[in-house]
């Protein structure tokens, strides 16, 4: 593999895991990468076939309060490459994505980590009155410290292959790992507890609990239950809108 196409990998990988924009949160995915690294190889038909069959893995991931079990991310932009190049079959494919995509969730809690101290500068700059300060470490701080640690585990994973990624799990310091892994536990029950400040206003509990019955009861699958909920929260949107318009209007006459 050429030093370009290890670049080229590297910020693809970080582009698609920064989410810069709400639709960027699929780009991670195998399948939507594929075609980039196929565009960039000059082999879409495997790409696309071994992208498919890494995204069966991760199709049902669910990122429970925030925090994915795996990234599959870094799986696609590390095995596809290699299938592409070894000519290997996408079943084997899938044999090296599966610990590089435990590698991925390893880079992500010490990225998480290192943000924790970004959260208490906007905090800083907030009680300052700084709003360009509050975006800097909102948004432009965590995207430049999250650049080496995407960049540089695809890059070198690209060069020297995947026993260059064992290596380095294997040379990290068990405490570190297990370090992780706690924090790893943590970020769920805090996602759940941040969703729940939402869901648990009062005037959002109706909500919860239509969901929950139609869920309950009504034998419906989640694609169904999903478009329930999409249908009840554009009328809710519509009408408050509305409400607000016309509480506008009339506070100006």
């Amino acid at each position: 593999m050429s030093i370009i196409q290890a670049i080229l990998l590297g910020v693809i990988y970080w582009i698609s895991q920064n989410k810069v924009w709400y639709g960027f949160s699929n780009m991670r995915m195998p399948i939507c990468l594929a075609p980039i690294i196929g565009l960039i190889f000059g082999d879409m038909e495997t790409a696309l076939v071994t992208g498919a069959t890494l995204q069966m893995i991760y199709i049902g991931s669910i990122a429970s309060g925030g925090n994915h079990p795996a990234d599959e991310g870094i799986a696609a932009c590390i095995a596809i490459p290699m299938a592409i190049q070894a000519g290997i079959s996408p079943e084997v494919a899938v044999s090296i994505a599966v610990p590089v995509g435990l590698l991925g969730t390893f880079i992500d809690n010490i990225r998480k980590t290192i943000n924790t101290g970004f959260v208490h500068l906007a905090d800083k700059y907030a009680d300052e009155g700084n709003a360009k300060g509050v975006r800097r470490a909102a948004f432009l701080y965590p995207l430049l410290v999250s650049f080496p640690l995407r960049f540089l585990p695809v890059f070198f994973a690209s060069i020297y292959g995947p026993a260059a990624v064992q290596t380095f799990m294997d040379a990290v310091p068990g405490w570190v790992t297990h370090g992780l892994t706690i924090a790893g536990g943590i970020l769920p029950a805090l996602g759940f507890a941040l969703t729940m400040i939402t869901i648990g206003k009062t005037k959002y509990i109706p909500f919860f609990i239509i969901g929950f019955f139609i869920v309950a009861y009504s034998g419906l699958s989640i694609i169904g239950v999903s478009i329930f909920g999409l249908c009840i929260a554009y009328l809710y949107m519509t009408s408050n809108k509305a409400a607000n318009k016309s509480q506008a209007e009339g506070g100006n006459l």
